[in-house]
């Protein structure tokens, strides 16, 4: 499924992992399981840092999901779908930042986020051919990534089609938090924060 030109570059982008990393999969017998699966099975194959899990019980908006977590504990990032095409490039970089425990955030941004104690869920539908998707999406999961009361699950939204029309989107990128509120595009990170907080 990878060529060769991309195995060999994902070797050299993988040599800065530091910490390991698992992805965890729950698939059902979809096609798009059964592809996604092989996807994440070949991308973990080029380092000893990566390795692949898969977990019925890994909770999750709808399947394929993968979550890319540390080896003790669940960061609550999720991705709905199959990451590849537009949105490749994006989990190599979520894999990379949960390895090295390292986001996209300013200091002031992780004192705030450290008042928070109570669930997040954060939605981020996305298309493979969005170029505000991949930025939106590694914000989402840096928040996501500081805080264990945040989960930030990006959905596919042609593969997700039934939820995507359930939560009104017509334009990406699009996020929901916790079903309350909603915003359409790439915000600063301090008006993610304020309704972040208008959300709990």
């Amino acid at each position: 499924m990878l060529s060769e030109d991309i195995k060999a570059r994902l070797k050299k982008d993988f040599e800065s992992l530091m910490d390991p990393v698992v992805i965890v999969f729950h698939g059902d017998d979809s096609t798009l399981s059964r592809e996604t699966e092989k996807l994440l099975d070949e991308i973990v194959s080029l380092s000893e840092k990566l390795s692949l899990k898969t977990d019925k019980n890994l909770s999750c908006h709808g399947y394929p999901c993968s979550s890319i977590q540390w080896p003790d504990r669940d960061t609550g990032i999720r991705f709905m779908g199959k990451p590849d095409g537009g949105e490749f490039p994006s989990f190599i970089k979520t894999i990379i930042m949960v390895s090295r425990n390292e986001y996209d955030l300013s200091e002031r941004t992780l004192e705030f986020i450290e008042e928070i104690d109570k669930p997040v869920d954060i939605k981020i539908f996305i298309t493979k051919s969005c170029g505000w998707c991949p930025p939106t999406m590694l914000k989402m999961f840096s928040f996501a990534l500081a805080s264990p009361f945040i989960t930030a699950t990006a959905i596919d939204s042609y593969a997700f089609s039934d939820m995507a029309i359930r939560y009104n989107v017509a334009a990406v990128p699009k996020v929901v938090i916790n079903d309350k509120t909603e915003f359409v595009g790439l915000k600063e990170e301090n008006e993610i924060l304020g309704l972040i907080f208008g959300a709990i």
